[in-house]
């Protein structure tokens, strides 16, 4: 599969940077020294140990902006040639003297990842670069959607002019071997620096794409420890050393690379990095690895409707495939319960019971259905928001005689979030033609319960189930909390009072659900 003769190729470990992205790019100091001590013995020929970044509003570890007394550690432990990345969308040309400065005499090459939209102004960037000393790393990113940008033209050579080595990136983990080599084939015509390649394993074919590149000519190829990387991570490191050693005789200590994997094995059990069906989707129809885990995790969307949305290249607004009728209510309500899908109901559940009891005016409704047997049995009208695939779970959790007193809400919609609805369900069902929240926020279940609010006329909402998050929250639960705090402000601003009967992290005003017994 590989050239006879490899002595020209080099490799790049990206662990510490696109590690990062799993651990927000922070590192304990004992397995950095480790990871440096290992891979000093090793045949890298360089090391990038991070992004070096403008200050943000958000939290970042130290090798996502590398400041200068990390710049210098790892000068001292590690005998590679380092490098950093910057990410162009966010570097403009009057940041670079601020960024790059103190990584004079430390740093041997700096990488600008670039999307194929922002090349000229790239190229403009890389120029500047370069003469402040550095090698430049152009590495040009969505190589799976490149035929769509039509970039394979004369603009390509201006690069050689501005940068040292052209990287191929396949940031969708989208190619298969006949593209690299087609790829490598057309760039060629155009690129004479030497030429990199970046994979990423969403099909598990980082290793025969890379191989593949190497082949095509490929001088220089990227890894990290235990594939550890972005989504579902990149080549793996030991693989492709022992690869090389094995068909091209390159000298590889197998015993520090036994201890560089072991020092990371902890970190791989943590976060379980790797291939899943969400990020082989992402690969296969090249789409960003967080835009499908963010729909699968914080959304109700099911792959089925990603694909769909992802493929279907005209869209029909305000479309939907089932001829349900428009909601409109027959009566309107002072005050709704919302129930959220926090522990806070079940662990309170005679206190919801007895409050809708007392309360038999309140409308409950729900956001979800993983609290709806709690409320099993209540005489209260009942309003279920079906978004995406919740019905999917309704559908095993309700029967046919506690239909009475329940509506079934969908939204209509102008993308592919199509809500299922069981088949027993649909004369109950009705769809929302308007939801008043800006775009982000349309496609969540709060939103849609709040509009169902609107629509009741009520003055009071009661809440319940919006326990938020503990300490170690995820991304798209931080995402979730932030998007349901502009709802709860944008209630706020038409009047509406609300108040959680169970204890929040949420900024809302308590009223505990037994004082109102």
């Amino acid at each position: 599969m590989l050239n006879e003769n490899t002595t020209d190729l080099q490799l790049l470990d990206c662990t510490l940077r696109d590690g990062g992205y799993y651990t927000n790019w922070d590192f304990e100091a004992n397995l950095v020294d480790e990871y440096f001590k290992e891979i000093n013995q090793l045949p890298i020929d360089y090391v990038e140990v991070g992004y070096r970044s403008k200050r943000s509003g958000s939290y970042e570890g130290a090798y996502y902006y590398l400041p200068d007394f990390i710049l210098n550690e790892c000068q001292e432990k590690c005998n590679k040639k380092l490098a950093i990345i910057l990410n162009e969308k966010e570097v403009e040309i009057k940041d670079l003297k601020s960024l790059l400065e103190p990584c004079k005499g430390i740093i041997s090459l700096v990488r600008i990842a670039v999307a194929p939209i922002n090349l000229d102004r790239a190229i403009k960037l890389s120029k500047e670069i370069k003469e402040l000393g550095f090698e430049i790393g152009f590495n040009l990113m969505y190589a799976s959607k490149w035929e769509s940008y039509s970039l394979y033209n004369n603009e390509l050579s201006r690069i050689n002019d501005v940068a040292d080595y052209f990287y191929v990136v396949d940031s969708f983990g989208g190619l298969y071997p006949f593209d690299v080599e087609k790829i490598f084939t057309k760039i060629k015509k155009y690129i004479t620096i030497p030429i990199g390649f970046h994979a990423h394993n969403n099909l598990e074919l980082a290793l025969i794409n890379t191989l593949t590149a190497i082949k095509n000519g490929a001088q220089i190829v990227d890894s990290t420890v235990l594939g550890m990387g972005r989504g579902a991570g990149n080549l793996k490191t030991e693989l492709i050393l022992t690869l090389l050693n094995k068909q091209n005789k390159l000298p590889v200590n197998f015993d520090a690379l036994f201890n560089l994997n072991k020092s990371f094995q902890d970190l791989k059990e943590k976060y379980n990095w790797g291939i899943n069906l969400p990020y082989m989707i992402s690969g296969a129809f090249s789409m960003p690895q967080d835009t499908v885990m963010s729909k699968i995790k914080k959304r109700y969307y099911s792959l089925n409707s990603i694909i769909k949305e992802n493929v279907s290249t005209k869209q029909t607004a305000n479309s939907y495939p089932q001829d349900f009728p428009i909601f409109k209510p027959s009566k309107t309500y002072t005050s709704i319960l919302i129930v959220g899908g926090g522990k806070s109901p079940l662990k309170n559940k005679k206190a919801h019971q007895e409050f809708l009891k007392q309360n038999p005016d309140i409308a409950i409704v729900f956001v979800s259905s993983k609290n709806i047997q709690v409320f099993s049995n209540i005489a209260n009208y009942q309003f279920h928001c079906l978004i995406g695939k919740e019905g999917q779970r309704l559908e095993k959790m309700i029967s046919l005689e506690e239909l009475s007193n329940k509506t079934f809400i969908i939204p209509q919609t102008n993308t592919y979030l199509e809500s299922y609805v069981p088949y027993n369900i649909k004369e109950y069902t009705r769809i929302i033609k308007k939801v008043d929240f800006e775009n982000n926020l349309k496609e969540s279940a709060t939103a849609l319960a709040f509009q169902i609010g609107f629509d009741l006329k009520v003055e009071k909402v009661y809440l319940t189930g919006y326990d938020g998050y503990s300490e170690n929250i995820q991304k798209e639960e931080l995402e979730l909390f932030e998007e349901n705090h502009l709802i709860f402000d944008y209630a706020r601003s038409k009047g509406i009072s609300l108040y959680s009967l169970t204890p929040t992290q949420y900024n809302i005003k308590s009223k505990s659900i037994y004082s109102l017994l």
